[in-house]
């Protein structure tokens, strides 16, 4: 069970921190600082976190019907083994939107990360670059397009075995060392808006993920128990995406759309697929997507 004793495959050997544990804790008597049981890494983690910081991530409107529902039709999928194959090098290499990537495996968009660390964004932005994996930068960020793109190159600027997996050779507007993709939610102003696109495609951002269901909050009880809205708190974050462009009043507005009362605004079909072409990124892309919007919305 030598940790080091596997040949060299397409995609690196991750399950071998399963073999460092066991020898670390054999030999020297050191354990893992942290569990990799998903259930238990989610109970530490409330430990750890204040209530704020947990339940941003972590509730669901009314009573999680809908999560519960996605959770077990996860739960239906099964890995059928193969047996008399050998594993000694596996392939976990897979291609998304043009980027061959080392793992089937995303950092989702997801805002305000300032609740659990002054340096927000940028430090997922830097593990996703390590990896080589893609990271996915959301509209409501506390931090800006242009920083988190530079988080990114810099943990993808230490090579290893995981991120040197990454190729890519399609269009991209920041030369981006390493994937990543950015979440739209769409302002009341379409000028904003593009703003907001074409400095993340100068910044290398070359998918752009469109939120189409989430123009108002749903009913959240446990973020109502506790008025979980970071808008609304003093030194609130969460707008940084906008308010970093070049001229900090054009998007005051925009913020205070997304943040406040209305919310942000989901367009029709008809008006993203006018709107989508006047993004910087090449048509083939925006395309594909109106091609696939089609098939659920008229």
């Amino acid at each position: 069970m030598d940790p080091e004793n596997k040949p060299k495959g397409p995609s690196p050997h991750y399950s071998l921190y399963q073999r460092e544990m066991f020898k670390r804790g054999g030999e020297i008597g050191i354990l893992p600082s942290f569990s990799v049981h998903p259930e238990e890494l989610q109970e530490s983690t409330k430990k750890k976190l204040n209530d704020r910081g947990y339940f941003y991530a972590n509730s669901n409107a009314g009573l999680g019907w809908t999560d519960r529902a996605n959770r077990e039709a996860f739960y239906r999928w099964r890995i059928v083994p193969r047996t008399c194959v050998d594993t000694n090098t596996r392939d976990l290499t897979t291609t998304i939107f043009g980027h061959k990537i080392p793992a089937p495996i995303m950092f989702a968009p997801i805002g305000i990360n300032k609740l659990y660390t002054p340096l927000g964004e940028l430090v997922p932005a830097r593990v996703a670059g390590e990896l080589g994996i893609p990271y996915c930068l959301s509209t409501a960020a506390s931090q800006s397009i242009e920083d988190v793109a530079r988080a990114n190159d810099e943990g993808t600027s230490e090579k290893n075995e995981s991120n040197s997996v990454h190729e890519y050779s399609g269009p991209n507007g920041g030369n981006a060392k390493s994937p990543r993709f950015f979440q739209l939610y769409m302002g009341h102003d379409d000028e904003v808006t593009l703003s907001l696109l074409n400095r993340a495609w100068k910044s290398g951002f070359d998918v752009v993920m469109l939120t189409t269901d989430t123009w108002q909050l749903g009913w959240r009880p446990t973020d109502i128990n506790i008025a979980n809205y970071v808008f609304y708190y003093p030194g609130a974050v969460g707008n940084e995406v906008g308010l970093s462009g070049r001229a900090a009043c054009e998007y005051a507005e925009y913020a205070s759309g997304l943040g406040g009362p209305e919310g942000g605004r989901i367009p029709a079909y008809e008006e993203v697929k006018q709107f989508l072409p006047l993004w910087a990124l090449p048509t083939k892309l925006t395309d594909g997507l109106v091609e696939v919007w089609t098939r659920f919305a008229v």
